[in-house]
């Protein structure tokens, strides 16, 4: 990770100064150059080489030797989350989610309209996103103007998917024609929408073309799940930024073992809050303290089409009756005529 430009230009002139304690100029030591002249002198580039060094020996050190490394600082990248997808995988409760929320706010001070589809309503109590929709089996989702959190916690799996599989397609086309705002779209449960070799399927269509082609068109995705053995391989492949958390579940041990290989024993001894953090083939660690927010929450209400009674077909009146009033009068006119002939 790149450190902050505020710890770099105070590393910096650390080295200033030594430099002119070692040379005799002890006065000119307490002096604070400006940027511009610790990165002509070179100062700034070797804090820079320094501190990273630094950063990578902890990391090194933690990785190899399972020592605690801790960072107070969230890692993430935006401008790689719009070009490539982001994971965020762990056992229940480790924070999964709070990485998320950051993610989202993040992305928000970009410009960036965020879409959650949560099933578990705690976007809903704690993110930063203001509005929410409450998603019902037969609901046709909005392309919402702001961040929005799609609440399908009514929904089966079932509907959740077919819910999800139809906005993909409804988003990837509007995006076509107006490309000019930009989505990143977060899928709580991502296991749901992306089961293990769905994604080449008709049935997940829409979500495969989001995912492989949405960035064309300013559309990037987030998924999360505790299970990453269920969730397909083409989702994980294109990851550019993944977090992972404490897990003791085989089947996700040996999935990240192919990822981090040695290490990946030592997402057993990680607490709530600490990530394993991926990004371009290097590997740190993260921890993130609970995200908190007093945002209160508005609920969007699209009013729905009103129900049309059926039409009621007309009454049909019966030939019965007359038909029965026909032969009895036939029956009492053949009674008359026999009569008349008898006399």
């Amino acid at each position: 990770m790149i450190p902050k430009k505020e710890k770099v230009l105070e590393r910096a002139r650390e080295l200033y100064a030594q430099h002119c304690y070692r040379n005799g100029c002890p006065e000119l030591a307490n002096t604070n150059p400006e940027c511009s002249e610790l990165l002509e002198s070179g100062f700034y580039q070797a804090a820079l080489s320094s501190l990273m060094t630094s950063t990578e020996t902890k990391n090194e050190q933690w990785l190899k030797e399972a020592e605690s490394v801790e960072t107070s600082e969230f890692q993430f990248d935006a401008k790689e989350a719009m070009q490539t997808t982001c994971f965020v995988s762990g056992s229940r409760g480790v924070g999964k989610s709070d990485i998320c929320m950051r993610i989202a706010e993040q992305l928000q001070n970009h410009g960036i309209i965020v879409i959650v589809f949560d099933l578990s309503c705690d976007w809903l109590k704690r993110s930063s996103i203001e509005q929410y929709f409450t998603v019902k089996p037969y609901s046709d989702l909005p392309i919402p103007e702001t961040s929005m959190i799609f609440d399908i916690s009514m929904l089966t799996p079932n509907q959740a998917q077919r819910s999800v599989e139809q906005f993909c397609k409804k988003l990837f086309e509007f995006q076509v024609d107006n490309s000019a705002k930009r989505f990143y779209v977060v899928f709580e449960e991502s296991q749901i929408y992306f089961p293990l070799n769905s994604l080449r399927s008709l049935k997940t269509q829409n979500s495969m073309r989001l995912l492989t082609v949405g960035r064309n068109f300013n559309v990037s995705m987030c998924a999360v799940s505790q299970f990453p053995s269920l969730i397909d391989k083409e989702m994980i492949k294109n990851c550019g930024q993944i977090w992972i958390g404490y897990t003791s579940e085989l089947n996700a041990l040996k999935y990240w073992k192919g990822i981090l290989g040695k290490r990946t024993e030592k997402l057993k001894g990680l607490q709530n809050g600490e990530f394993t953090y991926y990004f371009r083939n290097k590997i740190s660690l993260t921890k993130i303290e609970p995200y908190e927010t007093t945002i209160q929450k508005q609920q969007i209400v699209i009013p729905e089409p009103e129900q049309t009674e059926p039409i009621k077909e007309k009454e049909q009146i019966s030939a019965m009756p007359f038909l029965r009033v026909g032969m009895v009068g036939g029956f009492v006119l053949l009674f008359l005529y026999v009569i008349s002939k008898m006399r």
